[in-house]
């Protein structure tokens, strides 16, 4: 009977439904970093984040001070993580859908397909 429970709380994702959000959402955590990727609350302390990218600042590419940002895929890292990710909800600042015409949400469809 326990290997059946622990089979099942590992299989279903104990997510809450979300109707009506966008495709991709943007999270915002206390530390000041943001992730993207799809959201899923779910029941307990942690929510769901799948598809994770995040945007790196890269160094200075001219005398004036501007600097070149790109979006990560989360995954190609050294350590290569999966690209789903649990965060405390207590780290969460806010969660925003991205409209369809973002250039993030347009890099996300175009990256996996």
């Amino acid at each position: 009977m326990f290997a059946a429970a622990l089979f099942f709380t590992q299989w279903w994702d104990f997510t809450v439904p979300a109707l009506g959000r966008a495709q991709y959402q943007a999270v915002f955590l206390t530390n000041g970093q943001t992730y993207f990727g799809r959201y899923y609350d779910r029941f307990g302390a942690y929510a769901k984040i799948e598809d994770v990218y995040y945007l790196q600042q890269g160094q200075a590419t001219d005398s004036g001070g501007t600097t070149d940002t790109r979006i990560i895929r989360r995954g190609h890292e050294l350590h290569e993580p999966s690209s789903r990710m649990l965060i405390p909800k207590s780290a969460i600042l806010f969660v925003e859908d991205l409209t369809d015409s973002s250039p993030i949400a347009q890099f996300m469809q175009r990256d996996a397909r």
